[in-house]
């Protein structure tokens, strides 16, 4: 038997490998195909995403509607400091019905979010526990990395919205845990005349004062109508619109970080949105319309709406005022998601819709009314 020579086993060797340029070859395919590939991987992770968002509006209507069953009574999204009443959003009053029942539990509803102090039977301070994230009101595809929101309200901690990025308690730094859901409490008086939106008489004057001096929500008010009496009384059979034809929550997410057109607006926390903890009444917000700079309809412009949804997620601070009211209470929010070209809601009656970016302001405003009698179509 004869031994193979050295040439031999060095041109086997030379067969067995490849060459440059098929090795160039290789990578160039290898990274064609993970380009193609990749955008169906963004997409689909993106489905899933917006598939976990539809399931989060759907346990949030699911929650409404058993807290209506127990209490007789549609959530008043948030009390004023009326007669001695604390701020409480829906969220804080629904926390039982949201698996939450050890966090409600804890809570010193008697107190503000905001408050830093501590009671017999409530050790810890509200200011603390709104810092609790609540997976089933934060939507998997906001990229905003679910910001922490402050206080902006001096009279309730002196020294209002910090101004800098920086965690801490109530007073000096972000605290409170965010939402990037919220009621659309009512249509503001600026876009009467916009687009066919007619004029009513429960939208030309503040929200406030209307339901402060009659104790009942109107008609131009939305199905969770912000409850500025302390006392108001709303009944799902209130919403004569159809409760499959009616809002009850709408996507504003990113908030408080600015957001328009999908991406970062101004410089955090000096622009930003009011709004975002779900624990704070001013994150819920009255139906605007946004302009293509993203800011909202304000009385001084009231014609001037270009879009109902997905422009922007609200009004920067610096900027903001609308014909319902205009304080550091009030919520600037704008609906909004990071889901391309749409928006989530959940209707009154649990159902979820989602809601192009081409809808118009006058379907939009209509959907918002629980009480409106609008003769419009709601898009399927």
């Amino acid at each position: 038997m004869s031994v193979p020579s050295f040439a031999s086993l060095r041109s086997a060797a030379k067969r067995q490998g490849f060459t440059l340029v098929e090795l160039l070859v290789v990578i160039a395919i290898i990274g064609t195909l993970v380009g193609l590939l990749l955008p169906a991987v963004q997409s689909a992770r993106e489905a899933a995403r917006r598939s976990a968002c539809t399931n989060n509006l759907k346990q949030l209507g699911l929650a409404i509607h058993n807290y209506s069953s127990a209490n007789n009574n549609v959530i008043p999204h948030s009390s004023r400091p009326n007669n001695g009443q604390a701020r409480l959003s829906w969220v804080t009053r629904s926390l039982a019905f949201l698996e939450e029942q050890q966090l409600y539990n804890r809570y010193d509803r008697s107190k503000n979010w905001s408050d830093t102090t501590t009671s017999t039977g409530f050790p810890t301070a509200n200011a603390t526990l709104v810092g609790t994230r609540i997976k089933a009101v934060e939507c998997p595809s906001d990229s905003s990395n679910l910001q922490f929101d402050g206080d902006p309200d001096t009279g309730s901690t002196s020294a209002g919205y910090p101004t800098s990025e920086t965690q801490g308690a109530a007073g000096t730094g972000l605290f409170a845990a965010t939402t990037d859901y919220s009621p659309t409490t009512f249509v503001d008086s600026g876009l009467v005349g916009v687009n066919g939106i007619v004029a009513s008489s429960a939208w030309t004057s503040t929200q406030k004062a209307r339901q402060t001096a009659t104790g009942a929500v109107q008609s131009g008010d939305g199905f969770m109508a912000k409850d500025y009496n302390g006392s108001v009384i709303q009944k799902v059979a209130f919403c004569t619109d159809g409760l499959s034809k009616t809002i009850c929550l709408v996507e504003s997410a990113g908030r408080p970080y600015k957001w328009l057109r999908g991406r970062l607006s101004g410089t955090f926390p000096t622009n930003r949105v009011n709004g975002g903890g779900w624990c704070r009444p001013a994150s819920d917000f009255a139906f605007k319309g946004s302009k293509d700079d993203g800011t909202s309809v304000g009385t001084s412009a009231p014609n001037s709406a270009t879009a109902a949804v997905a422009v922007s997620n609200g009004e920067d601070v610096a900027t903001f005022t609308f014909g319902g009211n205009s304080s550091g209470n009030e919520g600037s929010g704008d609906p909004y998601s990071f889901h391309q070209g749409l928006v989530n809601v959940v209707m009154a009656d649990g159902g979820v819709k989602t809601i192009s970016d081409t809808v118009a302001l006058s379907v939009f405003a209509a959907m918002v009314t629980r009480a409106g009698n609008e003769n419009v179509t709601i898009p399927d």
